[in-house]
Formats: structure tokens, sequence, C-alpha cells
């Protein structure tokens, strides 16, 4: 399969703009071009990013460099969403299904449904529906931002599901890979993502029942008895230079690289 969409992944931290740009092409993934913004200032409170000048100019220059064909991938902080299972309701049409997950899950956080975002998708078997709702304030905040930068072909995906794909190149018994972003633990298995603010690996580990073995880490340092991830590797086609602390664009490659159902 060969795109001349240029597949973008977007990860907005608080010391800086991360950003991947990848291109489908028989045999494999070419590196098209990576970003790295510094900001002084932090971009975001306690997971929620804060909209500010310099980030602003960061991603009006990202924009600026951009081919016509492109898709861009937001990262939306996974701390900052809500997942539960729900069984699948019969004979529901698209947009009756979704009003039932909203009510649904606006009752169990005792919310109003219109102050909600949420999203779903069925397993594999179509009897359940895995659901991720956002507060919508903070979803339309994200999307005023990239827009305001002058972006109009986005998703927004939370950031811990884009270790996802990495899953497709990954060896059959790795069940798990996880990523530190400076200040929590992302994490991926293959049913499910999420984050830890606190604990360090050892700890989500032992939360989710899964062996150091079948971990992949990317880290900035090694960690006892688990592999450590290097996605770079996975593209068929890069060139220099190399990305400042390759790990800390973990998230911005996986948006790039990835096709998530939800």
């Amino acid at each position: 399969m060969v795109s001349r969409v240029w597949k973008i992944g977007l990860h907005i931290q608080q010391d800086g703009v991360r950003a991947v740009a990848v291109q489908r092409r028989r045999g494999g993934w070419q590196l098209k071009k990576w970003w790295y913004f510094p900001l002084v200032t932090a971009t975001d409170n306690h997971g929620v990013i804060i909209s500010s000048e310099p980030l602003i100019q960061a991603l009006h220059t990202l924009r600026a460099e951009l081919p016509a064909q492109h898709h861009v991938r937001v990262a939306f902080p996974a701390r900052r969403t809500l997942q539960r299972t729900m069984p699948l309701p019969g004979h529901l049409c698209e947009s009756e299904c979704q009003g039932y997950v909203t009510a649904a899950t606006a009752k169990v956080l005792q919310m109003a449904p219109d102050s909600l975002f949420s999203d779903y998708y069925p397993d594999a078997a179509r009897k359940t529906l895995f659901v991720t709702a956002a507060h919508r304030q903070e979803v339309t905040g994200v999307m005023a931002l990239v827009e305001r930068a002058g972006f109009s072909h986005y998703t927004l995906t939370p950031d811990a599901c884009a270790l996802t794909s990495f899953f497709s190149y990954a060896a059959p018994h790795i069940q798990g890979i996880a990523a530190c972003d400076g200040e929590q633990w992302l994490w991926a298995t293959r049913e499910r993502w999420g984050c830890q603010p606190e604990g360090g690996l050892g700890s989500l580990v032992e939360t989710l029942s899964v062996p150091p073995s079948q971990w992949l880490c990317c880290n900035g340092e090694p960690q006892d008895g688990v592999a450590s991830c290097e996605p770079w590797r996975w593209l068929t086609w890069v060139h220099p230079p190399k990305a400042p602390d390759e790990w800390r664009f973990a998230v911005a490659l996986g948006l790039a690289m990835g096709s998530y159902p939800s």
C-alpha cells in the first residue's frame, strides 16, 4: 500500500511540543520529518493543555511545514479520560447508540449528558462496548487550540492509546508497553490502556499482573528485567539527524503510525 498523505502524530507536553510525520510506502513506513519545539513554561495543568502564545507559535510553525495532503492525530491526556465497558444494545442505529452511551456514562458520573464527550467501539464478539469519555469543555479547549493554529484535518486520540500501535511490530509474547513522559507512566496492554501518575513501572507491573519479561519500556533509563522499546527501529526508512531523547517521541510516533477504533 502506498499513500501520499503524511501521517502526523502531535504530542503536547509540559516541556515542549513533539511531532513526527511518516508516510506509508510499500514495505513499511518512511520517516518524513520530526519536530521538537521546547517551551519554557508548562503547557498543562494537571493534564489539561493550557493555551499560550509560545505554544500557538510552535503549532503555527509546524502547520506551515506540512504538505497539503496530511492528517494529524493530536494526543489528548489519558488521565483526563474515563474508561468503562457496558453491554452492547441491540437494534440501535449509530446515533441512538451514541445517545445511549452518553446518557449511561453521564449517569455513572452524575453529570449532565451535554457536559461529556464520549466515544466507543464494540469488542470482537460485538457483545460489549468499550467507552472512553472526557469533559466536553476540555475536549473543545484542545480542539480550539489546534484549530487556532490552522489545523483542519485532525483527530484527538488519548496519549496512552498511541502505544497500542506498536503491538503490530512487537514480539508475540509482549503483553504490555509503557512510556514515561517525564511526569507519569503511560501504558497499554493488548486490551486496555491508561496512565499511572505515581509508583513507577514496578507498581504498574504489579497492578496489571503482567510480568516484567512481557513488557517493553520507552524510557531514558533501563528498567530491571524489562526490555527497552525503541519504536523508531520499526520505521523502514529513516534519515539523519536523530531526534533528541528519541524515547520522548514514543507517543507522537505511535499516533502517526497507528490506526485506532476510537
